[in-house]
Formats: C-alpha cells, sequence, structure tokens
C-alpha cells in the first residue's frame, strides 16, 4: 500500500476491534426532523447480524465479542454503537447505556456513530466526562460538504451544524472522525471536494469513506427504480476517491475508503459487494497517478505518518 494507503492510515494497527450494536435512536424518523428517515436509510442496513429486537446492551456484546474474537484473535475491543444516532437520547439514559458497555469484559473505549445535530450541552458534558476515564471516539455523519446534497440525501442537518459539532467536541478534548459518503446523485466532483475541505478545517483525527449503496425501502430506491439517476461504476468511485485522498491531510487517519450492505438488502452497486476489491481500486488508482494522502495540499509522501509514528 505504499503508494496509496500505508496500513497505519487504516487504523489496522491496534488490536482493539470495534463490537458493534444497535440502539435504535434516529431524530428524522420520530418527527423531531421528520419521519421519512435519510433518503439512503435503511434502518436495517448498519444492524450488527447478531442484532435482534430487545436485546440488551450486554447480550449484544456477548455475541458481538465472540464473533470477533474468533475472526481477530483479540480480547481487546471497542464498544461501538453504530447505527442510528447514538447520542440522542437524555443523558442519564446514555450514560447508564455507555456504562454498561465499558463494564463489559474486554471493552478498553467506546465508539459513537451519531449526527452533528444530536448533541445536546449536557450530552457534551457526559462524552467529556467519560472521555477522561477511557478512550472515546465520536463519528460525525456529515457525510457531505455541500448543503444542497444535504438537502438531497433528506439529512435535515447543514454544513455548519457539522462545523459547530465539531467544535463543540474538540474543546472537550473528544476525538472524532468525519462520515463522508462519495458518488450522492446530482453531486458534482467539485462539490464533493468540499467535503475534503470541510474535514481538513474540522480537526478531526479521522475519516471514513462510503461508496454509495442504494438499499432496500428507501427514498433513494424508489428514485433509483424510477430511473432518475445511474451509478458510479468501480473505476469512477476508486477517480474520485483518489481525488479525495489526495485533498487530506496527512495527519488524518483514513479509516475506510469504502463499505458495504448486506447482500440481502443491496439494490446497487453489485460491485460494491467486495471490499478488497474496492479498496485495490483505489490503491491502483493513486499508484498509477504516483499519488498519495494530501499531495494535492503539497505534501510529500514522507509526511504521511508511518504505523510506528
Amino acid at each position: 500500500m505504499s503508494a496509496a494507503l500505508l496500513p497505519g492510515r487504516m487504523l489496522k494497527c491496534s488490536k482493539n476491534i470495534s463490537a458493534a450494536f444497535s440502539m435504535g435512536l434516529l431524530s428524522t424518523r420520530d418527527g423531531t426532523k421528520g419521519t421519512a428517515g435519510c433518503a439512503f436509510c435503511n434502518p436495517a442496513g448498519s444492524e450488527p447480524r447478531h442484532y435482534k429486537p430487545g436485546m440488551s446492551v450486554t447480550e449484544q456484546l456477548e455475541l458481538a465479542t465472540n464473533y470477533v474474537r474468533e475472526r481477530h484473535e483479540t480480547n481487546h475491543f471497542l464498544a461501538y454503537f453504530q447505527d442510528y444516532t447514538t447520542t440522542y437520547k437524555d443523558a442519564k439514559s446514555l450514560e447508564k447505556l455507555y456504562r454498561q458497555a465499558l463494564d463489559f469484559p474486554g471493552i478498553r473505549g467506546l465508539a459513537l456513530c451519531t449526527r452533528p445535530d444530536c448533541l445536546d450541552e449536557d450530552v457534551l458534558d457526559l462524552l467529556e466526562d467519560i472521555s477522561r476515564e477511557t478512550f472515546v471516539w465520536v463519528e460525525l455523519g456529515v457525510q457531505s460538504g455541500c448543503d444542497l446534497t444535504l438537502v438531497r440525501m433528506n439529512r435535515g442537518h447543514t454544513v455548519y451544524d457539522s462545523e459547530k459539532a465539531f467544535e463543540k467536541l474538540h474543546t472537550r478534548n473528544v476525538r472524532t472522525a468525519a462520515h463522508v459518503i462519495l458518488g450522492y446523485p446530482g453531486e458534482t466532483a467539485e462539490e464533493a471536494m468540499t467535503t475534503a475541505s470541510l474535514v481538513n478545517r474540522s480537526g478531526t483525527a479521522g475519516v471514513k469513506l462510503q461508496n454509495l449503496h442504494v438499499v432496500k425501502n428507501t427514498l433513494l430506491a424508489d428514485q433509483y427504480n424510477r430511473g432518475e439517476f445511474t451509478l458510479m461504476e468501480r473505476n469512477e468511485y476508486a477517480e474520485l476517491a483518489a481525488d479525495f485522498l489526495e485533498r487530506i491531510r496527512p495527519d488524518i487517519v483514513v479509516q475506510r475508503v469504502t463499505g458495504e450492505a448486506p447482500p440481502r438488502m443491496l439494490v446497487a452497486p453489485h460491485w460494491a459487494i467486495n471490499k478488497l476489491a474496492v479498496m485495490n481500486r483505489v490503491r491502483r488508482e493513486l499508484m498509477y497517478r504516483d499519488s498519495w494522502q494530501g499531495k494535492h495540499l503539497g505534501y510529500a509522501m514522507e509526511e504521511i505518518p508511518s504505523v510506528t509514528d
């Protein structure tokens, strides 16, 4: 991966493997921000494979850690509050859930996925308190640095909301990452690069790239089935992802360059099922360009931190 993403840039140097589970909290479905949800989101699409409605945090972690332990041969985990909006509840209730996870054997910290507009002051105070005790990583679903794209996504928040969320978390010394989607219908390559600019100026420590998936029972699937847009081919996505990575500072950890949806729920694109093939295609694109993370910003290859830095 020398000419593309060094191993350390993929956050694979740690033995703290994430064990994901479900909370079922979402402001764009309970009426607070709407009821339809994000255009691309089917809540079941990010539920862990072991999840069943009504399972407690402890029950979910028992299954999740057993699965991860066998797959990765590790006994150290991050409790990954993954689906929905995992800070969207009162602070007292959230603390109970977070503490239950932290009390589970082998859990070394928390990774929390949330929306930029779902961080009340009491929740921020809670995250600050817990981060003084253990590792806390908040993954903000900024999705795009273009407000028009956010409207198309039916996100219910703005770029400004994302900027303020990063600022509030960093003021409290809480680590963050940005989750972004590349290839959304109607978004130009130039607009996609505004997302890279947002990531750079946010002060975040990491970024996850998600190639757009169309999953069943979503507004986006309805639009796709009506023929309102076409999706990128794998080579097109690799080129866009390479453009994006060239514009990301080398001190920002690239945690992921592609994602996946459960095959039973995926409508398109089918090339996205093979994550390794997508990642390798992005790598080859960067190698073909003789390029690397941050090159467009003027950084040399030697300035990308290695695993041991």
